[in-house]
């Protein structure tokens, strides 16, 4: 394919993606294999939206990923128009964890939530409303401009976010609360350890 060509199919893998996606995951979805080509493709797309003036815009997030979204200034004016995400409560308990804790670790999130989190959190990162970044043995979780856009917050600023949660889990959550507030009191008599005495290791998904 040509240039032309090219670029299209990048708009339009990130627009149907509708969450961040790397430069070596379109290159592996697209076959384009030169990950500068790919990358002066995104750039160019980027470019003739910002010409525009469009209200959709083209950002570079979380290191080498970029995302199609809608500009902060019109996102709030059309958030009642957008499709609230099909979510079970279990997903939604995982979200709110999620969104409260950020960065968290998913061995973390698998200890309090179980061995099902592992699925709730698949599709959270596929909705495009979660991220998981490699983190030593595990990945580290948080929310995403689509989360923040889906949700009413102004832009995805942790620090609001996760003041927001805090009610939603003290108060509709009491089990979750029940083992953070268990999980600290073990972490804090853990953590007297005895000369000579290794702390035990923490299990990781």
């Amino acid at each position: 394919m040509g240039l032309l060509e090219d670029k299209a199919l990048v708009e339009a893998a990130l627009f149907v993606s509708g969450r961040p996606l790397s430069l070596k995951e379109l290159s592996k979805a697209l076959g384009i294999k030169s990950i500068d080509y790919l990358e002066k493709l995104i750039e160019l797309i980027a470019a003739e939206y910002a010409e525009r003036k469009s209200a959709i815009e083209i950002v570079r997030v979380l290191g080498d990923k970029y995302v199609m979204q809608v500009k902060q200034e019109y996102s709030q004016r059309v958030i009642h128009l957008m499709p609230r995400p099909d979510l079970r409560t279990g997903e939604l308990k995982t979200l709110a964890l999620i969104a409260y804790l950020q960065p968290i670790e998913q061995s973390k999130i698998i200890k309090l939530r179980g061995s099902q989190a592992y699925e709730h959190i698949k599709k959270l990162v596929e909705m495009g409303l979660v991220y998981a970044e490699p983190y030593e043995r595990t990945k580290l979780l948080g929310t995403t401009q689509k989360f923040a856009e889906l949700y009413g917050f102004p832009e995805n600023d942790p620090n609001v976010i996760k003041e927001a949660f805090k009610r939603v889990v003290h108060a509709e959550y009491t089990d979750i609360i029940a083992k953070l507030e268990g999980k600290e009191e073990n972490e804090g008599s853990q953590g007297e350890v005895q000369e000579g005495q290794e702390p035990a290791g923490e299990e990781v998904s």
